[in-house]
């Protein structure tokens, strides 16, 4: 009889023991109304899930009866995909001991930009859903909620140098409205100088579906004006989705690509400080013309000689190549197709000609190396016969010509060349 008791006795303990306990308790199922998808860091990137339960956790219960969660969202490649995480990735919420929190930071990159559980792009696929499983075979459905503000997936800058005003094309992670009260919608970081400034917009025009706008910017032209170097995000609290979630203070800036008109500069003045020829004395060695190329951006001032001047190559030149080629963004532009001609005839301001020169550059060609590039054709103050010219007022025409593939795409002035007035003091 006592042998039996203590039987009884021992298998009592066992049911009170806390683990085994734990392990036979009833499963706390998940709430249905308040689980959450989040993107903690704001860089548009589904991060976090928060699955809230209808009863208090604890990290023994977590390691005791859960498994694993399953969910389906958005790859980078645009496909629905199926994700398991297992429990060692779950955490008891510190804030709410009725949540767990799921971190999965290892594979935001691998996710699609999106800030949203319906969005026009996927509304057919199936995503945003979610599986619990307990160890005990039990799985329980888990429906998400929106809990990600919106981001910036997109940012073009079209700066007309004046011609016209500027303008910025904004595409988000999805719809999303301004909230009122809020004077500007984002802000940019200076790459000149690092402050974080509000930009200023004469205009703000939305497309039918609120998920991209055209920011008309400010008409008057200041040194700290949006440039293609600066970065963008939204402002703390100023752009809201249709759940609610608005723009994060912690929202990374985006940096800007962009789109410039071809531009030619001809200076107005050039000072020859060579001093040491007197007018009509040769130049022994030195070329009447100087083709250089700088690498941009400058790190010295522009030399005071007269000559053609133009940026080219780089992230803006393409741009700029791709809108006159009408090329979608993503195609590469092959520098071997591309030439650029400069060809100038001088004369003085009687007539009388001075010099000319012509000159092809390859977009292919080992000087530019292939990296952006102020390239320049310089003028030496001399004549065709290599002697010096006097102070005085000179008229050059100048043809600066982009071809690509064979075609012309670009070429100054609204003639066959373009007439400058510059002036050449000697010292």
């Amino acid at each position: 009889m006592r042998s039996l008791l203590a039987k009884v006795s021992l298998g009592m303990l066992l049911l009170c023991g806390g683990a085994f306990a734990a392990f036979i308790q009833s499963p706390i199922p998940p709430s249905s109304q308040q689980n959450f998808v989040r993107d903690t860091d704001g860089d548009g990137h589904m991060d976090q899930m928060e699955v809230r339960f209808l009863g208090n956790l604890t990290k023994e219960y977590i390691s005791e009866m859960m498994d694993s969660l399953t969910f389906e969202w958005i790859d980078s490649s645009g496909a629905s995909k199926h994700y398991v995480v297992q429990k060692k990735q779950f955490a008891l919420n510190p804030a709410n001991k009725r949540s767990v929190v799921i971190d999965l930071k290892a594979v935001q990159k691998g996710f699609r930009l999106l800030t949203a559980l319906s969005t026009m792009e996927f509304a057919a696929s199936v995503y945003g859903s979610a599986l619990l499983y307990l160890k005990d075979g039990s799985v329980y459905p888990v429906a998400l909620k929106d809990a990600m503000a919106p981001a910036i997936m997109s940012a073009y800058l079209k700066n007309m140098r004046g011609k016209t005003s500027d303008s910025l094309t904004v595409l988000f992670s999805e719809r999303v409205q301004p909230v009122i009260g809020c004077g500007a919608l984002l802000e940019y970081k200076s790459a000149k100088d690092g402050k974080v400034r509000k930009l200023k917009t004469d205009e703000i025009r939305w497309n039918p579906w609120m998920n991209s706008a055209v920011f008309i910017l400010d008409k008057k032209s200041t040194p700290d004006a949006l440039s293609f170097r600066d970065s963008l995000r939204l402002l703390n609290g100023c752009v809201e989705d249709t759940s609610g979630n608005v723009s994060p203070q912690t929202a990374p800036f985006s940096p800007l690509t962009g789109y410039s008109p071809f531009d030619v500069f001809v200076p107005s003045m050039a000072v020859d400080v060579s001093g040491n020829n007197p007018v009509g004395v040769e130049s022994a060695g030195l070329p009447i013309f100087q083709l250089n190329f700088q690498p941009l951006p400058l790190e010295s001032k522009q030399d005071t000689a007269w000559g053609i001047y133009m940026d080219v190559l780089g992230e803006e030149f393409e741009n700029a190549l791709r809108e006159l080629l009408k090329l979608d963004e993503k195609t590469p532009i092959n520098l071997a197709k591309l030439k650029i001609r400069f060809d100038v005839r001088i004369y003085t301001n009687l007539g009388a000609y001075v010099v000319g020169t012509r000159a092809d550059i390859a977009g292919d060609d080992s000087r530019l190396a292939g990296k952006p590039t102020q390239l320049s054709l310089r003028w030496n103050f001399m004549d065709n016969h290599g002697r010096r010219v006097s102070t005085g007022v000179y008229i050059a025409n100048v043809t600066v010509v982009v071809e690509y593939n064979g075609k012309a795409v670009y070429r100054n002035g609204t003639d066959a060349s373009a007439t400058y007035v510059f002036g050449v003091v000697r010292r």
